[in-house]
């Protein structure tokens, strides 16, 4: 009851109505005193109880006010003379001045009381709100503590017995509730490690904050222990007695995973590093200023220079631009650097922060020992970096790339040209999967067989064409799968039902892995050709059968010529054993040049060629023959022979034979004359294309400056130099001991 009068008296009353009160109390005497007669009557004691009780309600100005207003009410209404403010008894001023007195004295005690009560009030409202706080604050840090993340404990004595653990702690220690064990037993792997710490801080009364602690951790007995990482502090406490050191705090917070997230994060790291300096793209930080900030070594390599010189570069000159490195301005002075990609495209990132990728910039650099415009394929991007934009440049070299493309397209477009040659080709062009069904039919297949390629595409082509052939189909695959290719001819069906041979070429098309994929059939229509082969074949067997009928008869004559050509000598011989020495002489002779003749006619008829002879090997039997003739000369005159087997037509073998004849019989007559001994050598050869030399050579007396010009009396050297000029040939004598006759002609008429 006491402390609720207490807050209504502190609080509730407000000052408005401790003053309106005191003016009421103040009032409240003049009507008590009404019916007081004489009015005089107790001037002063009729105040005191409003006074004391204003001054209790209201304080020490409502108190004061109501002691102002009451001495006044006394001076006015209560003291003679009535009705004014003198003092008609001087004596009445000592009760008017204990009126005052007292009315100071209570309002000033009841003020003082107010106010300790109101002391008293905010004190308790004080100590409540501070328990209020402690008891939140308390709690909080009870939620703080059951729901930290962190392994939060208290520990206690000699032996460290768990005073409190929370949930985090508990999870760490698989098993029965820690509150109540020790370390030791609670936390077996863990304890040899941690119990030395716990001593430490204990003994030495000083904190320890570790990070990285590596402590075992047993999870449970079917899992192994597993080894974790904790940021560990434990700090000494005082105990419940207040003796220093009785308990120890402990919290450790698991860094197991941010460990592990460093450790990927720093492998992450060093992998990046080891991508930025490897990476097969130039990469370049350019500022404001477009000068190099960063470089990678492949920029550094375009730059021909060190890492640390890179730093305030122009951006073209840590490429490598000619133009760049040449100005000692820098980039962006030379006549073509207004029309550069490269800058436009980092002016246009910084200025507007537009990423630009896949630009072609053609920059003059130094490769391979000579300048040379190189192809740079760059990307733009804007980045911030305290508040400053900056350009990642990325770019790499693709010359050889363009090159490459610039050859594919060559090949594409000529490709292209072949593909058409193959559309618009005469021949028929096949192609088929490996079950031989058809997927492509050009232009020369439509001509050929009358079928479009949308008819003919999904069928198999031997089904389709109605191929026949002395090879089947079975054995064309066989020969295909074994040499990849197969030739001959087949015979095929058109749309109109006509029959028509083709020259066929198959080839089988295998992918890498040796699985057969296409077939390439290409047909040519040789009927027409081989009808007129076949008349061809015809009319050469006609004129193979004519010919042999020709052969006969002109064997016949060579027979016929030659044995009248020996009935001739024979007569000459007959006639020249009836006559005198010089008809005889002159009549053997040309029964010898009649020989020649007629031997000639016997190697045409003995020859393949009606036409040719071996003069090689007729020049031997001839020589041999006269050689025969003078039969006593063979143990004194020697024959030598180096005749090449060159085929001469008859036109031209009938006037060299007599030649021939005329020059060895005069050799044999006349250059070992009075039993002289030497040797005759006859050589026949082609001392160049289209020429020939017939060469009679002795070592006899020698044939007189002069005897084969055209006044010679010798019917034989006459006859010579007759032949020669039928031959369209010249005849000469060379300057040396014995004879030596050199006929030279063309080989052909």
């Amino acid at each position: 009851m006491i402390p609720r009068l207490r807050r209504w008296y502190c609080e509730t009353l407000s000052p408005v109505f401790g003053y309106s009160i005191a003016v009421l109390l103040a009032a409240a005497p003049q009507v008590a005193r009404i019916p007081l007669h004489p009015a005089t009557l107790m001037p002063f004691i009729t105040y005191v109880p409003f006074v004391v009780v204003s001054a209790a309600l209201g304080g020490l100005g409502p108190g004061m006010l109501t002691t102002g207003i009451c001495l006044l009410e006394s001076l006015y209404f209560a003291t003679e003379p009535l009705g004014s403010f003198k003092m008609g008894d001087p004596r009445l001023w000592g009760g008017l001045g204990a009126l005052a007195g007292t009315g100071l004295v209570a309002s000033t005690l009841f003020e003082s009381l107010k106010r300790a009560w109101r002391s008293n009030a905010a004190a308790a409202a004080v100590e409540a709100r501070l328990a209020r706080e402690l008891e939140t604050r308390q709690r909080m840090l009870e939620s703080i503590v059951q729901n930290s993340p962190a392994a939060i404990a208290v520990l206690r004595g000699p032996e460290f017995t768990f005073v409190m653990a929370n949930p985090a702690h508990e999870a760490l220690v698989p098993g029965e509730p820690l509150v109540g064990r020790t370390v030791a037993s609670a936390w077996k792997t863990g304890a040899p490690r941690v119990i030395p710490i716990l001593t430490a801080v204990r003994d030495a009364q000083t904190a320890y904050h570790a990070t990285g602690v590596a402590l075992p951790v047993d999870r449970g007995q079917t899992l192994p222990v597993e080894e974790r990482y904790f940021d560990l502090s434990c700090v000494p406490l005082a105990g419940p007695g207040g003796e220093a050191g009785a308990e120890v705090l402990v919290v450790a917070s698991d860094t197991t995973e941010h460990k592990r997230a460093d450790a990927v994060l720093r492998a992450a790291y060093s992998q990046l590093t080891a991508i930025h300096a490897n990476v097969p793209v130039a990469l370049l930080v350019i500022d404001e200023q477009l000068q190099v900030q960063e470089a990678n070594g492949l920029a550094t390599q375009f730059a021909g220079r060190e890492s640390c010189a890179m730093a305030g570069l122009p951006a073209g000159g840590a490429l490598g631009c000619l133009d760049a490195l040449a100005d000692p301005r820098g980039c962006g002075h030379q006549p073509s650097c207004d029309r550069c990609e490269l800058r436009l495209a980092i002016f246009d990132t910084l200025t507007s922060g537009t990423r630009r990728e896949g630009i072609e910039a053609w920059l003059p650099m130094w490769a391979r020992g000579q300048r040379q415009r190189r192809c740079l394929l760059v990307s733009t991007i804007a980045m911030k970096f305290d508040g400053a934009t900056k350009v990642l440049v990325c770019a790499q070299d693709i010359t050889e790339r363009k090159q490459a493309e610039g050859e594919l397209a060559r090949q594409r477009d000529e490709l292209q040209r072949q593909a058409e040659l193959i559309y618009f080709s005469r021949d028929a062009i096949i192609t088929a999967d490996a079950n031989r069904v058809i997927r492509g039919w050009n232009r020369g297949a439509e001509e050929m067989y009358g079928w479009t390629e949308a008819e003919t595409v999904g069928n198999v082509m031997h089904l389709f064409l109605r191929t026949s052939s002395v090879v089947s189909p079975a054995q064309i695959d066989e020969c295909l799968a074994r040499e990849e290719r197969w030739e001959g001819e087949l015979e095929h069906s058109r749309r109109d039902g006509q029959r028509i041979l083709v020259d066929s070429r198959q080839v089988l098309l295998r992918d890498a892995a040796g699985t057969d994929v296409r077939i390439m059939e290409i047909d040519r229509d040789i009927t027409q050709r081989r009808r007129a082969e076949d008349a061809l074949k015809r009319s050469v067997r006609q004129l193979e059968s004519a010919l042999a009928e020709k052969t006969v008869l002109l064997k016949e004559i060579h027979h016929r010529v030659k044995n009248n050509l020996a009935v001739t000598a024979s007569l000459l011989s007959m006639t020249a054993d009836g006559s005198g020495p010089e008809t005889r002489l002159a009549l053997e002779e040309s029964q010898q040049r009649v020989h020649s003749i007629a031997l000639v006619h016997e190697y045409l008829y003995d020859n393949d060629r009606l036409d040719h002879i071996n003069f090689g090997e007729y020049a031997r039997d001839l020589v041999q023959g006269v050689y025969s003739a003078f039969g006593g000369e063979h143990k004194r005159i020697g024959l030598d022979l180096e005749l090449d087997p060159i085929e001469l037509g008859i036109e031209r073998a009938v006037p060299c034979a007599l030649i021939l004849n005329e020059l060895v019989s005069n050799a044999f007559k006349y250059a070992f004359a009075d039993g002289r001994t030497g040797r005759i050598l006859v050589s026949f050869r082609q001392p160049e294309p289209g020429c020939c030399e017939l060469a009679v050579e002795d070592d006899g007396v020698g044939l007189p400056d002069g005897a084969l010009g055209g006044q010679s009396k010798s019917l034989g050297l006459r006859i010579v130099g007759i032949l020669t000029n039928q031959l369209d040939g010249s005849v000469e004598q060379k300057a040396r001991s014995g004879t030596r006759i050199v006929l030279r002609f063309p080989a052909a008429a």
